[in-house]
């Protein structure tokens, strides 16, 4: 009973620690992107939902979707590299398995073209693009 229990207390923790860890490099994937356009960042904000970075846009609001695909890069690049984890023995598979889920059903919802999602903001800054 003991080692049942403390394999599942592990299977909770890595659960926690994958979804802080793909959070953040998600949000650090803005970050970054942000300081390639010449914004500055200011830091990151935790709200109810989870976290956001906050940004000077130094007068340069039309580079919001070049930001946006830079959490949705990140969190696309682990999501890879989770999945080649699926190919290592047991236990481990699992739990990259898990990793490569989160991750995936993360890029998916973001993909999903609604002003508040990093994928509304790509399609609302190609549009502005185009139409120039």
């Amino acid at each position: 009973m003991p080692a049942m229990f403390v394999s599942w207390w592990a299977l909770v923790i890595w659960a926690a620690s994958v979804v802080a860890f793909s959070t953040m490099l998600h949000e650090f994937g803005h970050a970054w992107a942000a300081r390639a356009v010449g914004w500055r960042v200011v830091g990151l904000r935790w709200r109810w939902y989870g976290m956001a970075f906050v940004a000077d846009t130094a007068g340069q609001p039309e580079k919001v979707w070049k930001v946006a695909l830079g959490g949705l890069s990140s969190t696309a690049a682990v999501a890879l590299v989770s999945l080649a984890g699926t190919t290592l023995p047991e236990p481990a598979s699992f739990l990259f398995g898990f990793a490569f889920t989160l991750n995936a059903a993360l890029l998916l919802t973001n993909l999903v073209p609604l002003p508040q999602l990093d994928g509304g903001q790509v399609v609302s800054g190609i549009r502005r693009s185009w139409s120039r």
